[in-house]
């Protein structure tokens, strides 16, 4: 198998990459090494983890900022005020 990474892939389609939600967006795609998946020995999760690796959907590679982290950059933003 072989993972492919296309980057603005989500902002550009809907989730099933049918429908252009979004024109002039830039993307870049990477095709990778092919992976070594031993389907008879191991487990579902560990073959959808690998792939989820592969292609960069591990939730450690989203970008997405979390609720805590906004809060403490709005803190933080309210301390750089000057007239309070």
């Amino acid at each position: 198998m072989l993972p492919v990474v296309i980057d603005g892939f989500r902002r550009s389609f809907d989730k099933r990459g049918l429908l252009i939600k979004k024109k002039g967006i830039l993307q870049s795609m990477v095709i990778k090494a092919p992976l070594e998946i031993d389907y008879e020995n191991d487990s579902v999760d560990k073959i959808v983890e690998q792939l989820e690796y592969a292609i960069e959907q591990h939730p450690s590679f989203i970008k997405v900022p979390t609720e805590e982290y906004l809060k403490q950059k709005k803190e933080r933003n309210k301390k750089r005020e000057f007239w309070t």
